[in-house]
């Protein structure tokens, strides 16, 4: 179908912005999509390493995130669609406090581990249900709660007890 007169002159100048077009909506349509879902941009979480030991001594490393500030916290893993088996997230807190979690705008099942200041394990909630808007809290005052990818806990055998190897925890 040949182009109108008008456009003629702009045939070239079409040619150049054809493939920009495409791109920009290549790029910008998985962008609107997650604000479509109600996703803010994440929040830059500072990346770390940590270490779980178990009663028997075995120790478990693990690649994480840390949230600290209440943005962070609030936003922790949400509209996540992986999680590996040697990574998580920690939310830390000052000093210890009750704490709940839940699974608002989280699309993977997750393992959550509340931890107490000396780097116990207080409390274990495993697979926790994507989606669930049920508070799900600790068994008391807690520094940390960490975030594994739905069936960490049973695949490494973590136990309440287990002591996390953190910086933020006394020894």
């Amino acid at each position: 179908m040949p182009l109108p007169p008008a456009l003629k002159r702009y045939k070239s100048l079409l040619w150049l912005l054809a493939p920009l077009a495409v791109a920009a909506i290549l790029f910008v349509w998985p962008w609107a999509q997650g604000l479509a879902d109600g996703a803010a941009p994440a929040p830059a979480f500072p990346q770390d390493t940590m270490v779980i030991e178990r009663a028997d001594g075995k120790t478990l490393p693990f690649k994480i995130e840390v949230a600290t500030t209440p943005e962070q916290h609030a936003y922790g893993l949400m509209y996540r669609r992986h999680l590996d088996t040697d990574a998580g997230m920690i939310f830390l807190w000052e000093t210890p406090q009750q704490v709940a979690m839940w699974m608002k705008n989280t699309y993977i099942p997750l393992d959550m581990l509340y931890v107490a200041a000396d780097g116990r394990i207080r409390n274990i909630i495993a697979h926790a249900e994507p989606l669930n808007l049920t508070p799900l809290p600790s068994d008391g005052p807690v520094k940390a709660v960490i975030e594994l990818a739905g069936g960490a806990v049973d695949a490494y055998g973590l136990k309440t007890g287990d002591r996390v190897v953190y910086k933020a925890f006394n020894p």
